[in-house]
């Protein structure tokens, strides 16, 4: 309902008949209108990154291989044709952007982003250990643009005829992550 008609046209009521419970109900797991909508916002933020972070920790904990990252982070992360992929992303920018004049909501951002960034971080620190990643490569620095370049591939929804080639896409991303390797 919020993505139909965004958070002004957002009525509790309304979403209570959507469900058919009673509005009391909602207000039992939600303190009001605003907590309803941080909480979608918030769902909207986590949704995709959770389990991606999770499938690049678990292969980076079962000593996997440069290869097996690389599809992660540049096919599957990184494509900025998947369509699927742009909704999450963009639904990522719409809770920003709901975050941008609602303490409460930022706060939740920032709380869930800061858990995800100390998993990016455990998993980047546990490839410096296989020997995946330079140990002179700054985890933090390293983690937020794991984050940064999906996030800003949203840009192909306007990119038009500037949107450059698949391959060419995939071979500048792959070089940049290469150079992350220790040297040899």
């Amino acid at each position: 309902m919020i993505e139909e008609g965004g958070d002004n046209a957002f009525r509790v009521t309304d979403l209570a008949a959507r469900c058919d419970v009673a509005i009391g109900l909602l207000y039992h797991y939600y303190k009001d209108r605003d907590g309803l909508i941080a909480a979608v916002r918030e769902s909207q933020f986590l949704a995709r990154i959770e389990s991606d972070v999770e499938m690049l920790s678990n292969i980076v904990s079962h000593q996997g291989n440069a290869d097996e990252i690389l599809k992660i982070l540049v096919d599957d992360m990184s494509d900025p044709r998947n369509k699927i992929r742009n909704e999450f992303r963009l639904d990522r920018m719409d809770a920003l952007v709901a975050a941008r004049h609602n303490p409460d909501l930022m706060q939740r951002l920032t709380n869930a982003e800061a858990r995800l960034s100390a998993e990016i971080v455990a998993a980047v620190q546990q490839a410096k250990l296989d020997g995946l990643v330079d140990p002179a490569v700054d985890d933090k620095a390293l983690a937020f643009m794991l984050e940064v370049i999906p996030l800003g591939t949203a840009l192909s929804n306007v990119y038009g005829d500037y949107l450059p080639e698949p391959e060419a896409w995939r071979t500048l991303v792959t070089r940049m992550l290469l150079s992350l390797l220790p040297p040899a």
